[in-house]
């Protein structure tokens, strides 16, 4: 120490000292390796979210970038697939599904549904009132198959800028490990994602036949001010029903793949620990990554690209939540009436009892004479048909055998 020093306090003289408690802290700045291997494993359920708002095109393409976060959510991957069997989280937004016609509830579990009510965006009011949108399944699209977003471009640009970067200290300096360790995390990434159970849980229902007709209520209960109903219609269109009480998906394969990539995932952990210089680039890159995962995990998205492809049918809105249920009931059978137990369950007023009733004889009726009238369109088709077997030739009649001819 120079003779300047020697006469401070203790405490200066060893904060002045050529080796400080400093040195420590300031190698640290200086190259960040030792946080790199703890931050690996922070962040896994945001990496979930993210390939469940991602995953499921038949490309097999899942744009979720490399980011700490990875080596947590494999091994929750790997727990998750040979315990419950499931790689898509947990709905995070509750709601309920109904039938329009049966009236029956089913608390929703589907992913794809909850996300659906939570974005789901109704004109402000300013009143308290219902309002209820109804939606048509948009037959010119294919059913399960999302569209393309802004969301999923990010993904890509996010991907390019990192392998950008990796590339600065390798071209500079000589330094490729930074790219591998990227490059490698990268593919690791991808491969999780293109798993095909992601895709299978998604969309983990029966389709509908040609004739087949679904009226479903998505609503997250009483207080709340929005209800949306959709109508599906056609061949091979999704079954909503079946979405909101998920399948088991069980797959030996998942098994297999996210045990092999958990394995790969610690053997990147390993890499990035012994990494010696250059940290703040790897350290860039994975905040980079860390922030397009919590953007999908968390951004609004349109039904589309979710593999849901609605187009706008009609908006009811009333000041009254009994009136809205009203109108909607003109402009869709059994939604007003299946709502009513949802918003009114304490019971109706005297005058919207007497309404209910109403309805329900009408309906009652009018399903009675159509009952008549599809029996009486029926006996009429097998009449027709009789009469029209009876009047032709009988072409099935026994030809005289040639002992007979010879006995005549």
């Amino acid at each position: 120490m120079p003779p300047l020093f020697e006469s401070l306090p203790p405490v200066f003289s060893r904060m002045f000292s050529r080796r400080s408690e400093f040195d420590p802290v300031k190698s640290q700045w200086e190259n960040p390796n030792d946080i790199l291997s703890i931050l690996t494993i922070v962040g896994g359920d945001i990496v979930q979210r993210a390939v469940a708002q991602l995953a499921g095109h038949p490309s097999g393409f899942t744009p979720v970038a490399f980011s700490f976060g990875w080596v947590g959510y494999s091994l929750n991957a790997v727990l998750s697939a040979i315990g419950e069997g499931r790689l898509m989280p947990d709905p995070d937004c509750d709601c309920i599904l109904m039938n329009a016609k049966s009236g029956y509830v089913k608390e929703n579990r589907s992913w794809i549904l909850g996300r659906l009510v939570r974005d789901h965006s109704v004109p402000s009011t300013p009143d308290n009132g219902l309002t209820i949108s109804f939606y048509d399944i948009d037959m010119t699209k294919p059913p399960g198959v999302p569209s393309r977003d802004w969301v999923y471009y990010t993904g890509i640009a996010t991907i390019i800028i990192q392998l950008g970067i990796a590339v600065i200290p390798g071209a500079v300096n000589h330094d490729w490990n930074t790219l591998i360790i990227t490059a490698g995390g990268t593919l690791l990434a991808l491969a999780g994602g293109a798993l095909p159970q992601w895709r299978n849980e998604k969309w983990a229902c029966r389709r509908l036949d040609s004739d087949d007709r679904k009226v479903v209520c998505l609503t997250r209960g009483n207080g709340f001010k929005d209800v949306i109903v959709i109508v599906s219609q056609g061949q091979g269109q999704l079954r909503l029903e079946d979405l909101a009480t998920p399948r088991d998906s069980r797959d030996r394969f998942t098994m297999l793949a996210a045990s092999v990539l958990f394995v790969l995932q610690i053997a990147l952990l390993l890499t990035v620990a012994g990494l010696q210089s250059h940290a703040w680039y790897m350290l860039a890159i994975g905040s980079l990554g860390m922030f397009q995962n919590g953007l999908a995990a968390g951004a609004r998205r349109s039904p589309p690209s979710s593999g849901i492809h609605l187009r706008e049918k009609n908006i009811i809105h009333d000041s009254k939540v009994f009136e809205t249920l009203v109108k909607a009931e003109q402009a869709e059978r059994h939604v007003g009436l299946s709502l009513l137990p949802i918003f009114f369950p304490g019971g109706l007023r005297k005058r919207e009892e007497q309404w209910r009733e109403e309805r329900l004889a009408e309906y009652e009726k009018l399903d009675s004479e159509k009952a008549k009238l599809s029996k009486a369109v029926s006996l009429l088709s097998n009449g027709a048909a009789s009469v029209t077997v009876a009047s032709a030739p009988n072409s099935t009649a026994p030809v005289p055998s040639l002992g007979d001819s010879k006995a005549q």
